[in-house]
């Protein structure tokens, strides 16, 4: 799974019914992707901190992806960059010390140590979309989690992760269980509605068969 980081009055505002183009294109040529929570989190920091509001990483099926995806060098350090225009995740990931591996995580298998990031060369198809999480921030604008999308808003500066091991908010094994159960319950209830219909059919069936 890759990465887009959007806000989430751009990614309300965008057509639902129609591939997904953030503004940015227009001027990039591609859709900016990375990969990893951690990664993300420090793209966020050292280029959103200071700009309010909700953010959303959008999580992203590669595989389905119609447009192509490149996995691509970063720029290189220093490169100018538009007046008035912030540096890009890229020139900043292609500065950073090889020891920030351990921060923001190591590279897909098969590609290089030195980060590459996903570019998405067209709009995006909505089916290549698996969902979306809103990044949690502290009250200075850092971003240090992320949490379900239908998670209150209000509570964007205090909430924390349930569990900081568990950045992604999968369910357990236990609460799978137990909807597989009231799932399986709900099943057999149904086949037994369904059971008593054709009964009662039947039965109605053969009275009329019987008058005859």
């Amino acid at each position: 799974m890759i990465l887009h980081l959007v806000t989430t009055d751009d990614w309300r505002a965008a057509p639902p019914d129609q591939p997904f183009t953030p503004k940015a294109y227009a001027a990039d040529g591609f859709i900016h992707c990375t990969f990893g929570d951690a990664l993300m989190l420090g793209v966020a920091n050292r280029f959103y901190k200071s700009q309010p509001g909700e953010f959303l990483a959008i999580g992203i099926d590669e595989t389905r992806v119609t447009a192509p995806v490149k996995w691509e060098a970063p720029a290189e350090p220093g490169a100018p960059a538009e007046p008035g225009a912030p540096a890009s995740p890229e020139t900043v990931a292609a500065a950073l010390p090889p020891e920030a591996e351990a921060e923001f995580g190591a590279a897909p298998v098969g590609m290089p140590a030195a980060p590459l990031f996903p570019h998405i060369y067209g709009p995006l198809n909505r089916d290549a979309i698996l969902g979306a999480r809103r990044l949690i921030r502290e009250p200075d604008g850092a971003f240090i989690g992320y949490a379900p999308i239908e998670a209150p808003a209000e509570a964007q500066a205090t909430d924390r992760p349930a569990d900081p091991g568990n950045p992604l908010n999968l369910k357990t094994a236990s609460q799978l269980a137990n909807e597989l159960v009231d799932a399986t319950d709900e099943f057999s209830k149904s086949l037994d509605r369904y059971k008593d219909s054709i009964e009662a059919r039947m039965a109605e069936l053969d009275k009329k068969i019987k008058k005859l």
